[in-house]
């Protein structure tokens, strides 16, 4: 079992001993061919939830910062249940309890936990129409549940399974599954979040991707319609990699990226957005941000570089191109896609008048 624990792929093991498989290394357990079928069903037919309003949130806790250790939610009506899971999980976890699914889903939006273990059967609302809130709430729309009922027939697993849940668990269970199943959701989903942070991220610069841009161009475009803010956007090219390539070669030249994008970093507020959108270009999302604004952004960044070229020893340059658009703009279908090709036919002309300047698009009346 430990040497197929390597495998690139998902475990499911039949087995009567489900805490033993899982510690060794599986994915999941059952204790008969059907409920491995079911368990193997769920895991393929897991649902991808679409949440566009928000960015991903990180894993901050209530007070801003990391936490030390993962947050579960426990939802149980049985308060000696309730309890005991809290002092079997306590030790190794932070943990925080609520008896009934309109509560949990309270918490779970406030403290955006890691996991939550989740009872069937709930006063007013059940566990499945708790997990459905879960999923619509775009904090907790991927945060695993696992359910906990003492009812274990394969047609309530199923559905549990079919929903969206993690795992299932059929009470009485022992403290040792418990904790088997438990490290083990926890560790799947920490990988699935390292794996999407890969495929989203620049591998040279660490900004996000071309990808992760474009998702977010809609949420910040949705979010500026909805409230009624302006949003600008600066599209930045480096200046003469090419000689710099030709001259210093393609070390040097990278290096003049990374420079670049470190110098982009650093211009940035908390509400902004930056990415690498490919070979030497960038773009970054000021929200909150009118015409003038931007092109302040922007000839702060310009300086910056001609700054950062002096201390590195590198010819560090940038052109830039601005375009905002206004509360009312937003009204379009087509505002994101405009917003960029604006912010483009700004940088273009930037880079036709002699680079290493500012050009604004400015707004059509």
């Amino acid at each position: 079992m430990r040497e197929l624990a390597a495998v690139n792929g998902p475990i499911v093991v039949l087995t009567d001993d489900a805490a033993g498989a899982i510690e060794a290394g599986a994915d999941d357990a059952g204790g008969s061919a059907d409920e491995v079928a079911r368990r193997v069903s769920a895991r393929i037919r897991a649902p991808k939830v679409s949440h566009p309003d928000e960015p991903p949130a990180a894993e901050p806790s209530p007070a801003g910062g990391k936490r030390h250790r993962p947050l579960i939610l426990v939802v149980e009506d049985d308060e000696d249940a309730r309890m005991l899971l809290t002092e079997l999980l306590r030790p190794r976890y932070d943990v925080d309890a609520v008896g009934d699914g309109e509560t949990a889903l309270k918490r779970a939006a406030e403290l955006n936990p890691d996991l939550v273990l989740l009872d069937l059967f709930l006063p007013g609302m059940d566990g499945f129409g708790a997990l459905t809130g879960l999923r619509r709430n775009s904090r907790t729309a991927d945060t695993p549940v696992i359910f906990l009922s003492a009812q274990g027939d394969a047609e309530t697993k199923s559905q549990g399974l079919s929903l969206g849940a993690a795992d299932y668990l059929a009470k009485p269970f022992s403290e040792q599954e418990l904790m088997a199943r438990v490290d083990r959701t926890l560790k799947l989903t920490a990988q699935k979040e390292h794996f999407r942070a890969l495929a989203q991220t620049d591998g040279l610069t660490g900004l996000p991707n071309f990808r992760s841009f474009h998702a977010r161009l809609e949420e910040e475009v949705s979010r500026a319609h909805r409230y009624g803010h302006p949003l600008a956007c600066a599209m930045v090219d480096l200046d003469g990699l090419k000689e710099i390539n030709d001259k210093l070669g393609h070390a040097a030249g990278n290096r003049a990226i990374v420079a670049l994008a470190d110098a982009v970093r650093e211009e940035l507020r908390d509400t902004d957005f930056a990415a690498r959108y490919g070979g030497d270009e960038f773009v970054v999302l000021l929200p909150q941000t009118n015409e003038l604004q931007g092109a302040q952004f922007a000839e702060r960044l310009r300086r910056r570089l001609i700054e950062l070229s002096q201390d590195a020893g590198l010819p560090v340059r940038g052109s830039i191109g601005v375009a905002a658009v206004t509360a009312g703009e937003l009204d379009s279908p087509d505002a994101a896609e405009d917003l960029l090709r604006r912010a483009d036919e700004a940088l273009y002309r930037a880079k036709r008048s002699g680079r290493d300047r500012v050009e604004v698009a400015h707004l059509q009346h």
